[in-house]
């Protein structure tokens, strides 16, 4: 198997875009209240200390399958530096990609790897890129170097969650209950649509845990 994007699931506004994702929670270092491991040989889901809601792409990585194709992805990119990390990613790049949420699972795991994607990313102007993010201090430290074809968000939960107020990133919350969405002011994204294109922060209704939220 070679490192590839794969067209993105069925809920995404453009069923022609593509993604690009790792092994969840192995590749997110600044994961806490979603953090999950698949083991990569058997698929058992280890859950984080802190988890407050289920990180549903680990649970994808049941399927060998899905596994091979995200440790293939990791593989590649791992310990390399920025420019390889561009080269891989324009080898592997679909010829008709138009739209690419980078990472439907997994995160930047590292600043290199991050520096790596906005190299790619301005060497494809024409192509439209967003991705959730735990991973902030990677991005913090490249303020004012983001591309305008990269849409980042920051995503509510993690270690860091302290810079979203510093610096004012945009950010999604996971909530239990339109209402609750409702109340904090925020509109729920359904289809990515809002994190692609949308530059205020909004809600993702979390519908794969049967944890009941703190109060």
């Amino acid at each position: 198997m070679i490192p590839a994007f794969t067209k993105v699931n069925q809920y995404v506004f453009d069923k022609g875009a593509y993604s690009w994702s790792l092994p969840s929670g192995t590749t997110c270092p600044g994961a806490e209240k979603c953090l999950a491991i698949a083991d990569r040989n058997t698929g058992k889901v280890w859950n984080g200390p802190k988890q407050e809601f289920r990180c549903y792409s680990a649970v994808t990585e049941r399927y060998p399958s899905v596994r091979e194709r995200l440790w293939t992805n990791f593989e590649a990119v791992k310990g390399k530096t920025p420019h390889q990390v561009c080269s891989i990613l324009t080898r592997a790049k679909p010829k008709r990609m138009k739209r690419c949420r980078v990472h439907t699972a997994g995160d930047f795991f590292s600043q290199t790897y991050f520096d790596g994607w906005l190299l790619f990313v301005m060497e494809n102007p024409d192509i439209h890129f967003w991705a959730f993010t735990k991973s902030l201090t990677f991005w913090v430290n490249r303020l004012g170097q983001i591309p305008k074809n990269l849409v980042l968000q920051a995503s509510c939960g993690g270690k860091h969650d302290h810079l979203i107020t510093t610096h004012n990133l945009k950010y999604a919350k996971v909530v239990w209950s339109e209402d609750t969405a409702h109340r904090l002011g925020l509109v729920i994204d359904t289809d990515d649509y809002l994190a692609a294109y949308g530059r205020s922060p909004f809600a993702l209704l979390e519908n794969f845990s049967n944890k009941k939220p703190k109060v």
